[in-house]
This record gives structure tokens, C-alpha cells and sequence, in this order.
């Protein structure tokens, strides 16, 4: 019987990978719980968080923006958020829920990862596409309401006791933006496994941005108090340029998110009359992921929605703003009417901008209308988020604040 058992599992024997995390409380250990992570099905989503709990994935200090590396990002941060019958939340340095590791990653969704119950581990975003970082959240019931929407990519299978203790409000009671009260700390997060060491965090598959810096020139122009800074912009890069009157205290100066490449590009920082002033400077590479079309509904092009049951649908442009699409499920055809698209980057230039959005490389927005598609008369209107994983393939998303639908598409020729 054991080796008929160990003939018929030995994948799963083996293809296994933790995340075991120590917590505490008020200087109280609260013990340790078990994550089993889904590098198999997630293999994207695990590579980033495992190399950030490690210390293997270089990261982006935010408070000055020192690149962080064989340190593990993980280790002493708080639970910022708790939500008794949801969910609770931790990966941000700050505590306030609003910043990350100085970089995002591409969305990843896999059919069998369901939010179907409590104890589901899974990334935290804003309500873009693609703005997962370092943010992750364990569900304290199921919340199907966030399928494909956040990238789920593990389960806690053992110490679940403590996961159940946060689902009481008396033990673990909660103020303003739904904080713990009493701070609820990842004392440390330990990867390990039969599969780690064979796991390949730096895959190229995977699309995971690049954590660097680059050299730069500053020049004063004292007279009329202005700094420049020169540098060689490169594509699909993301300059986050930090400012500080003293080397202790620094703030945010601007983004400015590459989409080409430009030699010796200048940045220019009026009104700076400080006797002293710097600048620091970090980069993220993200090459490896695929703009969005300039054209896609100019040149002659079927994008084909694809639905969970297998069926799907397709919509063909004819490049003058019209086109006709087809239902496979019901057999049903019709014209398009109005075609609207957006490239939400660009290929060329750049965006400056207070905050990071590398999200708008592989991003478009598509509006619409399928002619007849409920019955004579009665029109679909689409307004939807496509955003590429690949140059021909990624994820529809429904633009909307509420629950939205989102479905996986294929760009087809024509």
C-alpha cells in the first residue's frame, strides 16, 4: 500500500513550496502558521513574493530610495489592515496600506485558485490592472467577489488556529481605516520546501521588472536656482527621482515612467535656492513586459473573449471604426457599430508623474458597441480594461467600482 500511494503521489510529495510565518502581538507570540504557496498554478506571483520574503529580489527603500538587496522585506512589518469577516492585510512598510516595494507585476490568474473560503492567501491591488507589489491578504471567509481580480497564489494549511483568533474583534479590536489597535507584526517569513531550491525566481516567463539604478549628471545653475539632472532614458523604464535638502529627510520629486529611448535626457528642478540639495535616483525595468497596441482597432484584427464554460466571443474590426462580432454560444451575429481604443501609454516619450503607473504599459482601454447583440434594437455597450501578458494574450476587465466581469482574450488575425 505505501508504495502503490508513493507510485500514485509523488508529484505532490514533492512540488511543494512554504512560506511559514512567525506573528506577534503586544510582545506576545501568537505562534506560527503554514502557508502552502501555489508556485505551480502562480508561478509569477510566488517567485515575486518569495524573492522579497527571502531577501533574493532586490527592492526599492521608498524612504529614500536606497535598492534594498539580500535583505528580507517581509520581517517586522505589521498587518496594517483587518476586516473581521474579510480579510486581513500586511506588506506595507509603512503601515498605511499605501506603498510597496518600489515596483508592480503583471496580474496572474489561474482557474483552480478560487477565493472559495476562508485561509486563501492573495495579492492586494488598487483598482487598475496590474498594480500588485508586495501587499498580500489572507481571507477570513470565501469571497468569490474577488476572483480575477486579486492573483491568489497560496493557502495557510497549518496553524489556522491563528488565523481564526483575527476573525474575533474582542481579541483583536480595530480603529480608524481598520488598523489593529495593537500592532500584529510578521516577526519573520521563512521560505522552504523540497521544491524552493529548484525554483527559478529570475525565469524570464515570469515578467518580472528589474530593480536598479543609473548614473546621472547634476549641474546648478545658481543664478536662476535651478538643478538639472542628465541621464540616458531607457524604454520601458520607471525614474523614480527622490529630493532631500540634507540627506536625512526625503520626499517623492517626481516619476517619470520611459517609453523610448532618449540620450542624455534632462530633467529640470526649478525654484531650488537651498545652499545644499540632492537627488537620488532608481530605476525598474520593465522590458520584459508587452506594451499595448497603438492600433487595435485600426488594422483589420478579431479579438475573441474567452469564457470560462469554453465559449466565447468575437469581435471583428474592420479598421474603419465598425466591424461585426459573433456569439459562439448562441450562434448569434451582428455588427459593430462604434469602436473606441486607447492606448493608455504610449510607445514613444514620456509621463511624468507623482506616483509610479508602469501598470499603463501593456494597458488599453475599449469601448464598443455590439449592434443587436440582446435582440433587435437592445445594443451592448462594452467599456472594458485590456490589459497584454503576452504581445496577443492577457485579460479583459470591465471598467467599473463594482463587481466587475473579467475574462482572459486573444488577439486574432483576420
Amino acid at each position: 500500500m505505501r508504495l502503490l500511494l508513493f507510485l500514485l503521489f509523488p508529484a505532490a510529495l514533492h512540488a511543494q513550496i512554504y512560506a511559514d510565518f512567525t506573528v506577534s502581538s503586544g510582545g506576545s507570540q501568537l505562534g506560527t502558521f503554514r502557508v502552502l504557496l501555489e508556485h505551480e498554478k502562480a508561478p509569477r506571483t510566488c517567485a515575486n513574493f518569495i524573492g522579497l520574503a527571502s531577501g533574493k529580489r532586490p527592492w526599492i527603500d521608498v524612504t529614500n530610495g536606497a535598492v534594498r538587496t539580500n535583505t528580507p522585506y517581509y520581517d517586522g512589518l505589521t498587518f496594517h489592515r483587518l476586516i473581521h469577516n474579510f480579510v486581513i492585510q500586511g506588506g506595507s512598510p509603512n503601515g498605511q496600506g499605501n506603498d510597496g516595494p518600489g515596483y508592480t507585476i503583471l496580474d496572474e490568474y489561474h482557474p483552480d485558485l478560487r477565493h472559495s473560503s476562508d485561509y486563501v492567501l492573495s495579492m492586494a491591488k488598487s483598482n487598475f490592472p496590474n498594480t500588485g507589489g508586495s501587499q498580500f491578504f489572507i481571507t477570513l471567509r470565501a469571497t468569490p467577489e474577488l476572483n480575477d481580480k486579486h492573483s491568489v497564489f497560496g493557502r495557510v494549511i497549518d496553524g489556522t488556529a491563528i488565523i481564526d483568533g483575527f476573525k474575533n474583534s474582542a481579541l483583536f479590536p480595530t480603529g480608524g481605516g481598520d488598523k489593529p489597535v495593537t500592532p500584529i507584526i510578521m516577526d519573520s517569513v521563512v521560505i522552504s520546501g523540497p521544491s524552493y531550491a529548484g525554483f527559478d525566481l529570475t525565469a524570464a516567463s515570469l515578467r518580472l521588472p528589474h530593480v536598479g539604478g543609473t548614473d546621472m549628471q547634476i549641474t546648478r545653475n545658481a543664478a536662476e536656482a535651478t538643478m538639472t539632472a542628465n541621464f540616458d532614458r531607457q524604454p520601458k523604464t520607471d525614474y523614480m527621482f527622490l529630493q532631500s535638502p540634507d540627506l536625512a529627510a526625503w520626499s517623492v520629486l517626481r516619476h517619470i515612467l520611459s517609453l523610448d529611448f532618449e540620450e542624455n535626457h534632462s530633467l529640470i528642478i526649478t525654484s531650488r535656492p537651498e545652499p545644499s540639495y540632492f537627488l537620488n535616483l532608481t530605476t525598474v525595468g520593465y522590458g520584459q513586459i508587452p506594451n499595448a497596441p497603438g492600433d487595435l482597432v485600426e488594422g483589420i484584427k478579431i479579438l475573441r473573449v474567452k469564457f470560462v464554460s469554453g465559449e466565447y466571443l468575437d469581435m471583428a474590426f474592420d479598421g474603419m471604426g465598425e466591424g461585426s462580432w459573433f456569439d459562439s454560444g448562441s450562434n448569434a451575429t451582428g455588427p459593430i457599430t462604434f469602436t473606441n481604443w486607447e492606448d493608455q501609454a504610449g510607445e514613444t516619450g514620456v509621463i511624468e508623474n507623482s506616483s509610479s503607473i508602469p501598470f499603463a504599459i501593456p494597458l488599453g482601454f475599449l469601448g464598443v458597441t455590439l449592434g443587436g447583440f440582446f435582440g433587435p434594437g437592445d445594443d451592448l455597450k462594452l467599456r472594458t480594461w485590456l490589459s497584454f501578458h503576452t504581445e496577443t494574450t492577457g485579460w479583459l476587465e470591465e471598467t467599473s467600482d463594482g463587481p466587475v466581469n473579467r475574462f482572459s482574450f486573444e488577439i486574432l488575425s483576420n
